[in-house]
């Protein structure tokens, strides 16, 4: 029987079939959606939640950064095991972890267990994104980064848009309970798909052929991971790994602020009813989706006709200063469809910019990839923790929500600002 490689010698055509990294690359989409439907469904339910438990904004916002501590603890080492021992098992457990706790947070009996349960749920997903980036630095040909880590990061934005009309659907029919049983036991359904179709290794995953291999870099089917040592001296001495755990602050500012508190803004703020959050709440998260698989796309065609740093570099800063711009027109109108159309416009130019900070550790560093994202992961996580517990003092103290988009947006001008001298696409390591 003639097997694809000799009908390829003989001249006979073959029917294509779907590249093995298309799999795994879809399922770390998928595990990216499931991700974030697992910590947005809490704030869709937010204004419910506070009604039947007596909470105020304070105490919600302290309730989501507790979510932010437990992600703050991984961040690194689960980039640094990833790069080790690589990051199939380490994201399987995690997606099963987080997966367990979204399930129990219904069960929580207490104010105090409710933080522990969201902490817990943080532990899990700090697995996420680190690990992602380390399977994908093997995975993806170095002229596919920008559009794989486009379509990876894009399962945030698309995990947000449908948590809100599945989390209004569910919540009417069965109570704000049942959303959290739903998402939890996909989580764990993935986690077992996962196992059975992905590798850490091109070389060993059971339908990759040789002509896929060969269309890998050189060094993405070398040496195991396992023998790589972390070059932690050297890391932390080296000015883009700075200048990324520093900018990703003032983007992830922004990005958890509209995570948390968006729904409750549109309900408190401008008067939307739980329904029509529900429906028009996934707008801004639509234009995330495009916006993220746009500049991946985007990046990767600059990349041809500039310097990789110019490529990376352009995309973010039309995200940050986009960003800035609408969040202080959204602040300044008086109209709500208004303040949605500003709103939807600066969550669009905000997802620009995932896709390029979490392509650059790979440009950087593509066998530290997940310790670099790790890294920089964490200054993310410190901007979670910060952003919905600040957002709630300032509406408590100040009374006005005016304060806290001025404050989102001189951040994002502060971005675009350090890009120009902090951030380069220059491989500095390995």
């Amino acid at each position: 029987m003639a097997t694809p490689e000799t009908k390829v010698a003989a001249g006979i055509p073959t029917r294509r079939r779907v590249k093995a990294r298309w799999w795994v690359m879809i399922l770390i989409f998928i595990s990216t959606v499931l991700a974030y439907t697992d910590r947005s469904n809490i704030s869709i339910v937010a204004v419910t939640m506070m009604e039947e438990f007596g909470w105020n904004e304070q105490q919600f916002g302290l309730l989501a950064s507790a979510f932010f501590v437990g992600y703050l603890l991984l961040g690194i080492p689960a980039g640094w095991m990833s790069d080790k021992w690589g990051g199939v098992k380490f994201l399987a457990a995690g997606v099963a972890i987080w997966s367990v706790f979204t399930i129990a947070t219904p069960l929580a009996w207490s104010f105090g267990s409710m933080i522990l349960f969201r902490f817990l749920l943080g532990v899990g997903e700090a697995v996420n994104f680190p690990s992602h980036t380390s399977v994908v630095s093997r995975w993806s040909p170095i002229h596919t980064r920008g559009r794989w880590q486009g379509l990876n990061m894009s399962g945030m934005a698309v995990g947000v848009m449908i948590t809100a009309p599945v989390t209004t659907y569910l919540t009417s029919k069965f109570g704000w309970h049942s959303s959290f049983y739903v998402f939890g036991a996909l989580g764990i359904i993935w986690s077992i798909v996962w196992l059975k179709m992905a590798t850490d290794d091109p070389k060993d995953h059971p339908f990759i052929s040789k002509e896929e291999l060969d269309e890998m870099e050189p060094d993405k089917t070398a040496a195991p991971v396992k023998e790589f040592k972390i070059p932690w001296s050297k890391m932390l001495q080296i000015k883009e790994v700075w200048g990324l755990t520093l900018i990703y602050f003032f983007q992830n500012y922004n990005w958890y602020l509209y995570l948390t508190w968006l729904p409750a803004y549109f309900m408190k703020e401008r008067g939307f009813t739980l329904l029509k959050v529900g429906i028009y709440g996934a707008l801004p998260w639509l234009g995330a989706f495009i916006a993220m698989n746009v500049a991946g796309i985007l990046s990767d065609h600059l990349a041809k006709k500039y310097s990789l740093s110019t490529a990376r570099r352009i995309p973010i800063y039309i995200s940050f200063l986009g960003t800035a711009i609408f969040m202080a027109l959204g602040a300044y109108t008086p109209n709500e469809w208004a303040a949605l159309a500003y709103i939807t416009l600066s969550v669009t130019c905000l997802g620009l910019n995932f896709t390029m900070f979490w392509t650059l550790p790979i440009d950087i560093g593509p066998k530290t990839a997940g310790t670099l994202s790790g890294i920089m992961n964490t200054s993310g996580t410190i901007a979670g923790i910060i952003a919905p517990a600040l957002t709630g003092y300032l509406i408590i103290t100040l009374g006005s929500w005016q304060y806290v988009l001025f404050l989102g947006a001189a951040l994002a001008l502060m971005g675009a600002i350090l890009t120009r001298f902090m951030v380069s696409a220059k491989q500095v390591l390995d």
